[in-house]
């Protein structure tokens, strides 16, 4: 686990380190920019005379390109730099930089940079960095797309420059990087909304900041212990008996969280329409809502993939089965069902974004910009949720988990239920978080192996189905 902070919370950090380690900032700077260097030619791997280009603003962002270009420069690299902005109301530690450059060094200007963008193969992005609170407009804009419009090898410093750096979003226009050296501590905007498709491959790299506290984490799935054990003195009971809840107006929904549950793990499903509906597995046993009546028979309930519609016996047995402290695993059309009145015991919901404005009543664009401040809210009331993205959010009372797919196929109908059929398995023996990150290490992992048989743009969500059962026999 990584720990991740809010921008805010980082310059904090680096105040601390500064004051515990007698360092004046300039010096914390410089080692910033050398370690970025590092970074850049172990991941770009340059030849001495292929022409790089440093674009930096006059913040602490364009301080550490300054660094790196006296670096580069001193190694005999092939190397030109451009700065955007007003250098007399720069940033102190760009101007201590700035005013040791030799008179000698290659800046150009704004009417040479269209033809040394032509004669370059590698930019190095210090634009903006955590400063980054307005959008990107007028030339700055026009340089941002110049660059994008190249197809050049790309270097971002922290952030690609446009990237909100607390909500990942791109403000106005963001460069595209090859990759992306994060200075000292991963933000959230590392990961949030759109970071993914700007940031190329991001590495954290060590400035000598202090340890600072943090309770948002990032999991990578690959390193959870995803493993189910099963005795050979047992029978289906032993692995649970979950109730999947959904409708017949859209039965395919409840029926890819069901099976999916079996392929995880799970010794009997059984699922609930309000009419009779296709019945699409054998494995599967099928029941009008109205036969559930021994609700204490069942180990987890799976509520709402496939609902749409508005009824009280949907209201009723949910209200039963909170009352009776049952786990629940909450998605799609059951969280309208819910009532932020009220606290709960033992309950996940997996909404997207738009669900989850819908459920706290907020405009979609407010929640994506400060998700975890929405998710933190809903965790006082007992509600653990996991918000699926580009970067997935998991929020017990305590800590926040962010996982990441990197897999485009995911965004196709279906897969958010096969998700919660996956967790409703694992919550049979699980808490309620593990469960929530177990459940996504699994369904991001038969992602992976559905993503190298079908590819990202045909996958469909029964092939991450399909393939589960390669989590556990490789």
């Amino acid at each position: 686990m990584v720990k991740v902070f809010y921008s805010d919370e980082v310059r904090k950090l680096e105040e601390l380190t500064l004051q515990e380690k007698s360092m004046v900032e300039t010096e914390l700077m410089y080692q910033a920019g050398y370690v970025l260097t590092k970074d850049f030619l172990s991941r770009m791997m340059p030849s001495i005379d292929e022409e790089i280009l440093v674009v930096a603003g006059v913040g602490k962002n364009g301080g550490d390109a300054l660094v790196m270009f006296r670096e580069l420069e001193r190694l005999g690299y092939n190397i030109s730099l451009f700065v955007l902005g007003d250098k007399d109301k720069s940033n102190a530690c760009f101007k201590h930089y700035y005013n040791q450059l030799d008179e000698s060094h290659k800046e150009i200007h704004s009417e040479d940079l269209k033809k040394k963008l032509k004669s370059t193969k590698f930019v190095i992005d210090g634009i903006f960095g955590m400063g980054l609170k307005r959008n990107i407009e007028n030339e700055l804009y026009e340089i941002i797309e110049l660059i994008n419009n190249q197809k050049l090898k790309v270097y971002s410093i922290d952030f690609p420059s446009g990237i909100n750096p607390d909500s990942g979003k791109v403000m106005g226009c963001a460069v595209r990087a090859k990759f992306t050296g994060v200075v000292g501590a991963y933000k959230l905007g590392n990961f949030l909304n759109d970071a993914l498709d700007y940031h190329g491959e991001i590495k954290l790299l060590d400035i000598g900041l202090l340890e600072g506290y943090s309770d948002i984490y990032f999991l990578d799935y690959n390193d959870l212990d995803v493993s189910r054990i099963r005795i050979h003195n047992s029978y289906k009971y032993t692995y649970g008996n979950n109730a999947f809840v959904g409708s017949s107006k859209l039965p395919g929904a409840i029926n890819l969280a069901a099976i999916a549950a079996m392929k995880s793990g799970l010794g009997l499903a059984e699922v609930f329409y309000d009419q009779e509906a296709s019945r699409y597995f054998i494995e599967l046993i099928y029941k009008n809502i109205s036969e559930l009546e021994d609700l204490d028979k069942y180990d987890v309930f799976c509520f709402g993939p496939g609902i749409t519609d508005f009824k009280d016996v949907y209201q009723n047995i949910l209200s039963k089965v909170v009352k009776l402290k049952k786990k629940i695993v909450c998605d799609a059309g059951g969280l309208k069902y819910l009532d932020l009145k009220k606290t709960y015991d033992n309950l996940i919901i997996t909404p997207h974004a738009k669900e989850l404005s819908k459920l706290v009543d907020l405009d979609v664009i407010e929640v994506t910009d400060n998700p975890v401040k929405y998710l933190r809210i809903l965790a006082k009331k007992g509600i653990i949720t996991l918000l699926k993205g580009t970067t997935s959010i998991v929020q017990e009372q305590r800590y926040t988990y962010l996982m990441q797919a990197k897999n485009n196929g995911l965004a196709t109908a279906g897969t958010g239920d096969v998700l919660a059929g996956i967790i409703s398995a694992f919550l049979v023996e699980e808490s309620t978080v593990n469960a929530c990150c177990k459940g996504l290490a699994v369904f991001m992992k038969a992602a992976d192996f559905a993503r190298k048989r079908r590819g990202e743009v045909s996958m469909v969500a029964s092939d991450v189905v399909d393939n589960l059962y390669k989590v556990w026999s490789r």
